[in-house]
């Protein structure tokens, strides 16, 4: 593992996004807790508002396949954006994962995981793809490997869940759809990032019938490797679809950066039936583990 030394604009960086995290919890203690009755009021129903995040952790290039302590590092910063309550959270998406290191992080988190293979192997053998945690699942959807038309740069792939509420034997309200997924890079790769976005968003169809949205909400965590003003990201912005940063950005600087050099690559979409809601308290921390940043909001679905 390479290690890398906090800059003091990392380190502010990092602590803004744990205060903003910290105040979207602190508004939604519930009433029996002492909070104000308007505060109580006007309190998030947590059946229905929860955490999503996505986070590119680098387990390959940076981490060779290492699935170590800096994970239980990540996992412990992850907690501390709820202070401590995993149950606030709805899934968390992971790309460019060794298989034990999402292994891990389901471990550190108390949670399941759920692991898209792409046919590449990490520099010590393991499996590469994406991985999705969640608390349960109604059910785990076949994953699949993303269009790559001109067969050069590896495959890329996409892994979804129904996912459940912490507690809840059955989904609370309409099931959610949850993904990870990983689109190619490389300034060459736009129509194929554009045929990935495509696939995904109107011509997959998971269960061999209904294509993902048809049948109830999706959100869809991932490293798009695309600015949010990118013609391939077009299918995703448009319809009934929302981001977590609100509206699309046409350039730099951007509002929430979530890579190192200071652009927007990383995403949380939502789409599908049902799936008005409300993005909040979107947030994005930066790690020395990685050269993205873990990038998280609420999804508010309740009315109003």
């Amino acid at each position: 593992m390479t290690t890398r030394r906090t800059s003091p604009v990392r380190r502010r960086g990092a602590a803004r996004a744990i205060v903003t995290a910290l105040l979207c919890v602190l508004v939604a203690i519930p009433a029996r807790s002492g909070a104000a009755p308007e505060a109580a009021a006007s309190a998030p129903d947590t059946a229905r508002d929860l955490y999503v995040g996505t986070f590119n952790i680098y387990g390959n290039i940076g981490h060779r396949g290492d699935a170590g302590d800096w994970i239980r590092d990540e996992a412990e910063a992850i907690r501390d954006l709820t202070l401590g309550d995993i149950g606030r959270w709805s899934f968390i998406g992971l790309q460019e994962v060794c298989k034990t290191q999402g292994e891990r992080f389901a471990r550190e988190l108390g949670l399941r995981s759920a692991f898209v293979d792409t046919g590449t192997k990490c520099a010590d053998g393991q499996p590469y793809g994406n991985t999705l945690l969640f608390h349960s699942a109604a059910r785990i959807l076949p994953p699949a490997l993303l269009p790559n038309p001109d067969g050069r740069g590896g495959e890329r792939g996409i892994i979804c869940a129904v996912v459940r509420a912490a507690g809840r034997p059955d989904p609370a309200g309409t099931p959610v759809t949850a993904c990870s997924t990983h689109l190619t890079v490389g300034g060459a790769k736009d129509a194929e990032r554009q045929a990935q976005t495509r696939f995904i968003h109107d011509e997959w169809k998971p269960d061999g019938i209904h294509r993902l949205g048809a049948t109830g909400p999706v959100v869809l965590a991932g490293d798009l490797n695309a600015p949010p003003d990118a013609p391939e990201l077009d299918v995703l912005y448009g319809g009934n679809g929302s981001e977590a940063s609100g509206l699309r950005e046409t350039g730099p600087s951007y509002v929430r950066p979530t890579y190192d050099d200071g652009r927007k690559i990383d995403y949380l979409f939502t789409w599908g039936e049902g799936a008005a809601g409300r993005w909040h308290c979107t947030g994005a921390r930066r790690t020395v583990h990685s050269d993205h940043s873990f990038y998280y909001s609420v999804l508010s679905t309740g009315a109003g």
